[in-house]
């Protein structure tokens, strides 16, 4: 038994509607599709782009986080996402600072790194010694390998000291270079 869908009938998509989707939906707002394609709804429109493969442009994507931001200014206030360049946000897990406008934010553990050893070589990670990016004393921070910090950061390997888990990490670059030569 199927389910009564009423007077809905499904209406299958002409190529001429196809291509007012794929040149329209990139750069415009709902209501503009919704006239560009009459009798459609905006779920339909979203569901015909994805199968298409057409997305929202990048410049779409900029002006309405603009707007949204603007409704958020008008609502809370400015002083929300006016900070100074220098100002420090705590998101949870680190600390961020701002550094440069508008809203450029890095964390300030690679901050104070990059100011004391230059610039992050591409590939390692700046690291908590301890697991606590909040504490960004230069003592406590080091540079690693993605794979190494996956090593040290293991629940499992977090009692061990650290000349055991440098020797684990060494045997699992040995394992897997064995498996890179044999295949």
């Amino acid at each position: 038994m199927h389910k009564d869908r009423g007077e809905r009938k499904r209406v299958r998509w002409t190529e001429a509607e196809d291509a007012t989707l794929r040149s329209l939906y990139p750069d415009s707002a709902p209501d503009a599709l919704a006239q560009a394609l009459p009798g459609r709804t905006y779920s339909s429109l979203i569901t015909r782009a994805h199968t298409l493969g057409v997305g929202k442009s990048q410049k779409y994507l900029r002006e309405v986080g603009i707007a949204s931001m603007k409704l958020g200014m008008e609502r809370y206030g400015k002083g929300l996402w006016e900070k100074p360049i220098g100002a420090t946000y705590d998101n949870g897990d680190r600390t961020l600072v701002k550094v440069a406008s508008p809203d450029v934010w890095r964390p300030l553990h690679h901050q104070v790194w990059e100011q004391a050893n230059g610039p992050i070589p591409e590939g390692l990670l700046v690291v908590a010694k301890d697991g606590n990016l909040k504490n960004v004393d230069l003592q406590n921070l080091c540079l690693r390998t993605f794979s190494e910090h996956v090593v040290r950061s293991c629940p499992n390997y977090r009692h061990l000291p650290e000349e055991i888990v440098d020797i684990l990490h060494l045997q699992n670059e040995i394992k897997k270079e064995i498996k890179r030569k044999k295949s």
